[in-house]
C-alpha cells in the first residue's frame, strides 16, 4: 500500500492488531528483511513495515536525505496512520531514524528497540563515503558492502541484499549515505531518552561495532544490551530466531513493567 506523509509517497505494509510496532530498515534494504518479525509479531501486534524515501517502492526524490527529513517521514507515516504510541524498531539508519524520532516525539514512543545502530557512525564509514563518491555504491556491492552487512551470507541472502540495493538510485545512495555519515551526531542528546530500550548488535558486527552499541547502552539509561553471537550487522537476516526470541521477550517484559 502506498501513503503520503511528509509530503512524499511511501509505500507501507500493514499486519495484524493490537499494540503498534513500526519497523525501519537500513540504507540500500527495503522492509522486506523485516519479514520474519512480521510473520511473529502479526498474531498479538499492529505491525507496519515501510520503505524510508529513496529506497523500495517509496517515493525517490531529488534532495534532502538527511536523518531529520527521515525522522520526519516516520512521524508523517504514523500520524497518517493516527496510531497513537508505537514501539519502534530500526535497524542502522533506521536505528538513527527512530532515535532522532524518539528525541523529537518523546510522547509517541512507548518502547524503542535498536539494531546495529549508533549515535554517530565509526571513522571508517567516512573511508567508504570517500570511495563510494569515486566508483558509485553499486561497484561496491559485492566487494565491500556485503562484508559489512552479514557475516558469512548465504548466495540467496547475497543475492536479496544486491536485488533490493540496486533499486536505489547512485545520487539518492550518495546523498543519503552523506546525511547519516556527515550530518548525524546525537551523542549530546541520547541520554535523554527515557522508554524501556533494547539494544541488539551481531557479534561480528562491521558497520557499527559493538562499541556503539555499548555507547547507546551506557547512555541510555536502564536500556539493556544483547549481542547475538556469530552475527553481523543484519542480525535478523544472520540469525533470525535469536532475534526474534530477544525482540519477543522483550516487548512482552516491557509492556509488564509500564
Amino acid at each position: 500500500m502506498i501513503i503520503k506523509a511528509n509530503g512524499i509517497t511511501l509505500y507501507y505494509e500493514r499486519y495484524g492488531d493490537g499494540e503498534p510496532v513500526v519497523f525501519s530498515h537500513g540504507w540500500l534494504d527495503d522492509c522486506s528483511v523485516w519479514d520474519k518479525q512480521a510473520s511473529m509479531l502479526a498474531a498479538t501486534h499492529a505491525v507496519v513495515l515501510y520503505d524510508l524515501r529513496g529506497h523500495g517502492r517509496s517515493e525517490k526524490p531529488r534532495g534532502d536525505y538527511s536523518v531529520l527529513t527521515l525522522a520526519d517521514d516516520l512521524n508523517g507515516l504514523i500520524q497518517a496512520l493516527e496510531l497513537e504510541k508505537v514501539t519502534l524498531v530500526g535497524f542502522s539508519l533506521g536505528g538513527m531514524v527512530s532515535l532522532l524520532f524518539t528525541l523529537q516525539n518523546p510522547g509517541k514512543v512507548s518502547k524503542l528497540v535498536l539494531v546495529g545502530a549508533t549515535a554517530k557512525m565509526p571513522w571508517r564509514a567516512h573511508l567508504l563515503g570517500a570511495l563510494m563518491r569515486l566508483v558509485g555504491h553499486r561497484t561496491l556491492l559485492k566487494t565491500i558492502l556485503v562484508k559489512f552487512r552479514f557475516h558469512r551470507p548465504s548466495k540467496n541472502t547475497i543475492d536479496a541484499f544486491m536485488s533490493k540495493a540496486i533499486l536505489v538510485p547512485q545520487d539518492v545512495a550518495r546523498t543519503c549515505f552523506t546525511g547519516f555519515t556527515n550530518r548525524y551526531d546525537i551523542r549530546n542528546r541520547v541520554s535523554d531518552i527515557r522508554v524501556p530500550t533494547l539494544i541488539v548488535v551481531g557479534e561480528k558486527d562491521r558497520g557499527t561495532p559493538i562499541a556503539c552499541s555499548r555507547y547507546l547502552n551506557t547512555a541510555i539509561d536502564g536500556s539493556e544490551l544483547r549481542i547475538i553471537p556469530d552475527s553481523g550487522h543484519e542480525v535478523m537476516i544472520d540469525d533470525p530466531d535469536a532475534f526474534n526470541a530477544l525482540l519477543g521477550s522483550f516487548l512482552v517484559t516491557a509492556l509488564s513493567s509500564n
